[in-house]
């Protein structure tokens, strides 16, 4: 994506320098860096040449430009706005790298400290613990049932179950996911990050699409294709209904549909789309602050509490140990 984001921002530089598509698609072969956009700038060009349109060359490498990506382009060369379609699309897809950059961040640190924290637990377990046993079976001392439950679990847990059990944590997740995925947006615009990213996106694209001069069908169809968890899908089916859009956005949270309600009575529905998606922004950024200093504390909290309690069964007996003599 990121790649994605220069690429678009390049083109739309050189077009808005003067040169012709044919022209600057050329030059971003011989110099863009990453080897897949420069070929295919270079294949582009001379499929030009040929005669044929930007959207159906993009359409053949969909590896490389999403569905979204050649529907705008598809729209802009319909109404003669390419350049500006170019520039939508740079700030669309640099604003997504933008945040999953960010919640890449967010997630490394809590992730990086659970997994050594569990990979010193099994090591523990696996090496720690039954040199312990051996050694308090030797002394003849008393085994509190707290030390007994960690000689127990370190018995149980052999790399084969453990194994299993991520399989089946892995199973599960996926399970999660997938009634995540499933939830109706009503639902789903309740989630306190989910629901703020796409009302958001949602906000973003119909400002894009409607800005360039295209109904508010074709931006809802390419919101709905972008994230068909949003609002986008069931706002589209009540609008084909006869419904405007505050009335298709039934479910949606109060704020949007305000900027809506807002945008359709002064006849200025892109630009309230566009204050909305400002605001949206916003919110995110607040949503990702907070998920992140609820997450490190609660990572910190989870991996300090299950070391502490496994040391302090594993002196138990050291300490009565200790009373006796």
């Amino acid at each position: 994506m990121k790649s994605l984001a220069l690429f678009t921002r390049q083109l739309a530089a050189m077009l808005r320098g003067g040169l012709p598509l044919v022209v600057a698609l050329e030059q971003l072969a011989a110099a863009f860096p990453v080897k897949r956009f420069s070929r295919a700038a270079r294949e582009m060009a001379a499929g030009l040449n040929r005669g044929y349109s930007l959207h159906r060359l993009l359409a053949g490498r969909r590896r490389l430009f999403p569905l979204f990506y050649v529907r705008m382009v598809e729209a802009g060369e319909e109404g003669d706005s390419l350049l500006p379609t170019l520039n939508a699309l740079a700030e669309y897809y640099g604003e997504r790298e933008k945040i999953n950059r960010r919640l890449l961040r967010i997630l490394f640190y809590p992730l990086l400290l659970l997994g050594v924290a569990l990979a010193s637990g099994l090591f523990a377990l696996w090496h720690v613990v039954p040199t312990f046993a051996g050694l308090y079976a030797a002394l003849g001392a008393d085994i509190p049932p707290a030390t007994g439950r960690v000689f127990a679990a370190a018995a149980y847990l052999t790399p084969g179950r453990l194994l299993l059990f991520l399989g089946s944590f892995g199973l599960l997740a996926l399970a999660a996911g997938r009634v995540v995925r499933m939830l109706q947006w009503p639902l789903a615009a309740r989630l306190p990050l989910a629901g703020t990213i796409a009302c958001y996106w949602f906000c973003r694209i119909c400002a894009m699409v409607t800005a360039a001069g295209h109904t508010l069908e074709t931006a809802l169809g390419m919101a709905a294709a972008v994230s068909p968890r949003g609002p986008a899908p069931a706002a589209l089916a009540r609008l084909r209904s006869g419904y405007g859009l505050y009335e298709a956005l039934a479910g949606s949270p109060g704020v949007l549909r305000a900027f809506v309600a807002q945008g359709e009575a002064t006849g200025q529905l892109p630009e309230a789309l566009a204050r909305a998606a400002d605001y949206y922004r916003g919110r995110v950024e607040e949503a990702l602050d907070d998920f992140q200093r609820c997450l490190e504390p609660v990572a910190v909290l989870a991996v300090g509490t299950a070391v502490g309690l496994m040391l302090i069964a594993l002196m138990l007996p050291m300490l009565q140990l200790a009373r006796a003599f």
